[in-house]
């Protein structure tokens, strides 16, 4: 008597798993990651860098000026509001600055602070109460022409001198 091989299903075969099913497995993957890099996109650097070949360079004019002014400050923040005493031979004090507190992994939690001159190099602006954790910092005036920066701890427990040195 002579047997017949059984005839199974093509999907009941362990071989067309291997053979059919990784590569059906890594083109979903693949249409997974593009979805999650094209809705997630990378924010911009707001540091200063430039290109020069293929490596990044930052651009330390901004802050080689501010050395030359001799340009430093102290952050002080009281019920809400924060206070820049700024100092530094400048000719004449600007209107107004900006503080950028960037968080250090998501561009969403990066928070712009105006602070508007009350007179005498002291400048004042709304801040933001629940800012908590470590920021890099940039304080600039508006036209751009000098930059400090750093890094601080929020929330302050007392006043922040702001330096590039």
């Amino acid at each position: 008597m002579m047997l017949e091989p059984l005839q199974r299903p093509v999907w009941k075969e362990p071989m067309i798993w291997l053979i059919a099913g990784l590569p059906a497995i890594v083109v979903v993957a693949s249409f997974v990651t593009y979805f999650i890099a094209a809705t997630n996109p990378d924010p911009l650097v707001n540091a200063g860098y430039h290109k020069e070949g293929l490596a990044p360079v930052q651009d330390t004019s901004k802050f080689d000026r501010a050395a030359d002014l001799a340009i430093n400050g102290e952050l002080d923040i009281r019920d809400g509001v924060a206070e820049i005493s700024l100092a530094g031979r400048m000719e004449f004090m600007p209107a107004n600055l900006e503080l950028l507190l960037q968080h250090p992994s998501d561009a969403i939690q990066d928070v712009k602070v105006l602070l508007t001159s009350r007179g005498a190099g002291v400048y004042a602006g709304q801040w933001p109460a629940t800012l908590i954790g470590k920021r890099q910092w940039i304080l600039e005036p508006e036209d751009r022409s000098w930059r400090l920066s750093g890094a601080m701890t929020l929330p302050l427990t007392k006043t922040y001198r702001l330096s590039n040195y």
